[in-house]
């Protein structure tokens, strides 16, 4: 059954060899920078099915809040 790449890389670097330990660590380093990547692209929608990120909803709630609070002030006048 073939190894996978990255298992065989942390075998190698468990036994000692430094050029082995220096890709596995590489190898890791890029998997948790991909995995941060897909959290910040979902931040605060959990992957809905939508356009917009967490920032993006939230200016548009303040806008919404904004214009509710402005159309109130003017019907007083």
């Amino acid at each position: 059954m073939p190894q996978h790449f990255e298992d065989f890389c942390e075998d190698k670097a468990r036994k000692g060899d430094g050029s082995y330990a220096v890709a596995f660590a590489l190898l890791k380093l890029a998997d948790a920078q991909e995995r941060t990547a897909n959290q910040i692209k979902d931040l605060g929608l959990a992957g809905a099915a939508s356009p917009f990120g967490a920032i993006e909803a939230l200016i548009m709630q303040m806008k919404e809040t904004g214009e509710t609070l402005a159309t109130a002030i003017s019907e007083q006048d």
